[in-house]
């Protein structure tokens, strides 16, 4: 298994966070995949409001995953 870079996995979160990108670098791709969707989604639908309300669940979930990004690593002991 390849060893993951914190660095990259927050320049990934600062730049793509909301298509979860980063999620799918640190191999958790089905949680990567549904930011994905709740954006392309919440894109879509912004016109009739509800895509607003995934557009704020996807940012919310995009700020707590500054913190998780940390614990993902340090549980791991540095090794993702």
């Amino acid at each position: 298994m390849q060893r993951k870079s914190i660095l990259l996995t927050y320049i990934l979160w600062f730049f793509l966070g909301s298509l979860g990108i980063h999620r799918i670098y640190c191999n958790r791709a089905g949680s990567g995949v549904a930011m994905l969707l709740l954006t392309i989604v919440g894109t879509i639908t912004t016109f009739i409001l509800i895509g607003w309300v995934l557009l704020a669940i996807v940012a919310i979930w995009w700020i707590l995953d500054a913190i998780l990004i940390f614990t993902w690593f340090r549980n791991q002991g540095g090794n993702l």
